[in-house]
């Protein structure tokens, strides 16, 4: 897992913006750190939706389970469906990097060596 991640997750209240005046939801931090964004099997999908032809590609976001240097134990285990995040580093395609996906479900496995998170890509760098 060579990129890096950043996930949020959007609170439940809105406070006043001081800037703006306007309120807006917080937002938290629940994971910064390694990762692999791929997408699944080699060719996208197309599909017929209500008379429209669509392109369905699956990704998935791997995000490490064990405790790795630099990173606190139990690493990923707090990301959960609509958290959203980004690529913030990618040294193998630098024009991933901004990134952003929304976490569409989990991902609970017996001897599992990553965390794979199906997720939504909601926009391209």
């Amino acid at each position: 897992m060579q990129s890096t991640v950043r996930i949020r997750r959007r609170s439940a209240t809105k406070t006043r913006n001081p800037e703006t005046g306007r309120e807006e939801y917080t937002w938290s931090l629940i994971y910064e750190g390694p990762a692999r964004l791929r997408a699944d099997g080699a060719q996208p999908q197309d599909q017929d939706v209500a008379g429209q032809q669509l392109t369905d590609r699956q990704m998935r976001l791997w995000l490490p389970i064990a405790e790795h240097p630099g990173i606190v134990a139990g690493a990923s285990p707090d990301v959960h469906v609509d958290d959203v995040g980004s690529v913030t580093a990618n040294p193998w395609d630098p024009d991933s990097v901004g990134t952003e996906f929304r976490v569409r479900d989990g991902h609970v496995q017996t001897h599992s060596t990553a965390r794979r998170l199906p997720v939504e890509v909601t926009s391209h760098a």
